[in-house]
């Protein structure tokens, strides 16, 4: 059986914190994404953030 890698890379920045990319349930079929934003320091996230375009690459290994 192969298995299967996602490699997401964030191509925009519209909001003033780090968008960080979760990538889940992974399958021949698809997979799911999920952005959150990165906590830096003491900068606490709100839990919103505002759209973002996402780029990936799925390939097998």
């Amino acid at each position: 059986m192969p298995t299967f890698v996602v490699l997401p890379l964030t191509q925009t920045f519209n909001g003033p914190e780090t968008p960080g990319i979760r990538v889940h349930d992974v399958t021949n079929t698809g997979f799911l994404i999920r952005l959150n934003e990165v906590y830096a320091g003491a900068t606490k996230s709100d839990g919103k953030h505002t759209t973002e375009t996402i780029g990936w690459l799925a390939a097998t290994v």
